[in-house]
């Protein structure tokens, strides 16, 4: 188990790297200003297929994966991400407009850490990324 020193945070010399995956670019941005602002970084995916390269190049720490997207649904990905012993203990923070408690325990049951929907608090939001930060860094 690792010590709270030795836990990825933000501002520091290695910060906590968040993959944002949306085929909104507004939405990237808003997320990706409100997170560096943060000491997060972050890095964008437009769709699956780039998010499954990113991941690739460099895994990161935790995931922001939009549901409905045109090429993959982010169901999908997060299944792709998930069978791959090398990305399965990666957080996953599903971001939707839905708020069907169906959606929502889909996302759960294929592995996902948590589910907010848009318009979603900034705080909620942030407070999820550390709580999901802080668990995988156990295992």
């Amino acid at each position: 188990m690792l010590h709270q020193s030795e836990i990825p945070q933000p501002h520091s010399k290695n910060p906590i790297d968040i993959l944002i995956v949306d085929d909104v670019a507004d939405n990237i941005r808003l997320l990706s200003r409100i997170l560096v602002k943060r000491g997060y970084q972050t890095r964008k995916a437009l769709n699956g297929s780039m998010a499954l390269t990113a991941i690739q190049a460099s895994k990161p720490h935790l995931i922001l994966l939009d549901v409905q997207m045109p090429d993959m649904s982010g169901y999908e990905l997060c299944h792709l991400i998930k069978s791959d012993p090398n990305t399965l203990h990666i957080p996953i923070i599903f971001l939707s407009a839905n708020d069907d408690s169906s959606e929502r325990k889909k996302a759960i049951r294929l592995g996902g850490s948590d589910y907010l929907t848009k318009p979603f608090n900034i705080e909620n939001l942030v407070g999820s990324i550390r709580k999901h930060i802080e668990l995988a860094s156990i295992f």
